[in-house]
């Protein structure tokens, strides 16, 4: 007895101490000493060139980008990418029942029925302004519209114009989600603030893949957010400023503006063309220097002004004028110095070009499909960036899951309000699908399928050359290992089963060419037939 209660409680003590000697360590575990000081070890350098802005400047900045065409049509193209659109009718998003409420349980079926009903309602309002909410969104990072709905028939209009502009409009955020805006009615001689709910306004989020410098107001500096577990314990902020497809090309777009405006003026400069003359007026009198130069001033004005006359098609075309110098001796004579501002080396594009191309990859769009055709081929006639470039899916994407989140939203309010039913965001009964034959991303799905489909025919012909060979299992295997490329384990299922096919098929013709025994008759050679396991070979059925 004594000896188990020993054993035991040696037991227990090392389960104890082993224990000890597992545990983990935690972040309470990190040296105090260290704490106090890591908080000037944390954050980054400020630097010069990304100093923090105010919200205004930030939204002042994009909207000056996207007054240039190039940068206006790339956005535009982002956006056809991700979205792309019926050929017929031209809608860009759909929406169908979610496969969970395909099944044929009772409230699934009425579920279903009633996404269907309800996808007539709402697809055609998100259709009208998909593109809109999703330009708006990847310049802005964020883009609005108002919510028109009523308590009976749900939501029944969506509204996206100037007074849903992002720069007018500010939201707030309770942790990752938004609990309200701050709208300004900008036509309102007070400048009065109107006070939305996520019911009211419909948000169109990107992800803040970038942090944008910017300047906080000092009534949100004292504010934690990491501290809390639970969600409702956050403070109430605004939203920052981010998401904006614009702003890693800020700077490249300056400098491609500061080249071309360079390029524009010298250019300008070029095409004024000016002349020095020089007269001796050696030994002649004051008054007759003036009448001279006076003459000869009236003789250029009227040359330039037959010379416009020209470009008009008047009569300086069909006739001569002459122009009528006296000189004496060697004096007065009229020399030409020559156009002191005139180049005499070709204007050289190479910076602007260069600038171009940090700008265009920045923007992940290819040059060519942006104003410079020339250069390229591309776009939607040919489909070589449009529908390859890893940018242009990469970014639709990103496009596409936020229209996504956003048509949810819709969706729910309107299900709320007509059938006062909501859901969880995993249990949905609908989803929202894309026409696909003209985006990037469910265009490069495509390409993919089609290779694999026809890389298995491929592979599947070869199997069956093998197959005719009857070369046997090992070589088989070895042919398609080496050639074929497949793994050991693969290669050697594929060459298993055709070592058993090849054994079926010739028991079936062995069975077919052998004549009964005395004794044995037909019906008893058949049921040996069938009686033969799966394992031991395939019959014809499963040959055809």
């Amino acid at each position: 007895m004594k000896r188990l209660q020993r054993f035991v409680t040696n037991m227990l003590a090392d389960n104890r101490m082993r224990r000890d000697y597992e545990r983990p360590a935690t972040i309470n575990d990190v040296d105090p000493n260290y704490e106090i000081l890591n908080q000037y070890n944390l954050g980054d350098a400020k630097d010069p060139s990304k100093k923090p802005r105010s919200r205004q400047q930030i939204y002042g900045m994009w909207t000056l980008m996207m007054a240039d065409p190039q940068i206006s049509e790339a956005m535009g193209l982002h956006v056809t990418a991700a979205l792309g659109g019926h050929e017929t009718n031209g809608d860009t998003i759909f929406i169908s029942p979610h496969p969970r409420v395909r099944g044929k349980g009772r409230r699934a079926s009425e579920l279903r029925k009633k996404v269907e009903a309800e996808a007539k309602h709402i697809a055609p309002i998100l259709n009208r302004n998909a593109f809109s909410l999703c330009l708006r969104a990847i310049t802005f990072g964020d883009s609005y519209g108002r919510i028109y709905s009523d308590s009976r028939i749900g939501v029944y209009g969506l509204s996206v114009n100037r007074s849903t502009t992002p720069s007018l409009i500010m939201p707030f955020e309770q942790g990752d989600k938004t609990i309200g805006f701050h709208a300004l009615e900008d036509e309102s001689t007070d400048k009065a603030i109107t006070k939305l709910t996520p019911k009211q306004l419909l948000r169109v989020k990107m992800p803040r893949t970038l942090e944008v410098p910017q300047v906080t107001l000092d009534v949100w500096k004292n504010n934690k957010v990491l501290v809390h577990d639970i969600r409702s314990n956050c403070p109430v902020l605004p939203s920052e400023v981010g998401g904006s497809f614009l702003y890693p090309i800020e700077e490249p777009w300056k400098d491609v503006t500061i080249s071309r405006v360079g390029l524009n003026n010298q250019q300008i400069a070029d095409s004024v063309r000016q002349a020095f003359l020089s007269m001796n007026m050696e030994g002649m009198p004051p008054a007759q220097q003036k009448k001279y130069r006076r003459g000869l001033e009236t003789i250029l004005s009227n040359y330039r002004n037959r010379i416009e006359e020209a470009f008009k098609g008047g009569e300086a075309l069909h006739g001569t004028q002459y122009h009528i110098l006296p000189q004496w001796s060697e004096k007065q004579i009229v020399q030409s110095v020559g156009d002191l501002s005139q180049r005499n080396s070709p204007l050289n594009d190479s910076t602007l070009m260069l600038n171009l191309r940090r700008l265009a990859g920045g923007l992940g769009m290819d040059l060519s499909l942006i104003g410079w055709a020339d250069m390229l081929a591309g776009g939607l006639g040919d489909g070589a960036a449009f529908y390859t470039s890893a940018q242009i899916m990469r970014r639709s994407t990103l496009i596409r899951q936020a229209l996504i989140d956003a048509g949810n939203h819709l969706m729910s309010i309107h299900w709320g309000l007509k059938y006062d039913e909501y859901f969880k965001e995993d249990q949905y009964p609908w989803q929202f699908d894309f026409y696909s034959d003209q985006n990037a991303a469910a265009t490069q799905a495509l390409s993919n399928k089609q290779n694999r489909a026809n890389t298995t025919m491929m592979t599947t012909q070869a199997i069956m050359a093998l197959k005719e060979l009857g070369l046997g299992r090992e070589v088989n295997q070895l042919i398609l290992e080496d050639d074929l490329g497949m793994d050991m384990d693969r290669a050697t299922k594929v060459a298993e089963a055709l070592d058993k096919k090849a054994d079926a098929e010739a028991a079936t013709l062995h069975g077919e060419g052998a004549t009964p025994q005395a004794g044995q008759d037909d019906d008893q050679s058949q049921g040996d037939d069938e009686g033969l396991p799966d394992d031991e070979g395939w019959d014809d059925d499963d040959e055809e």
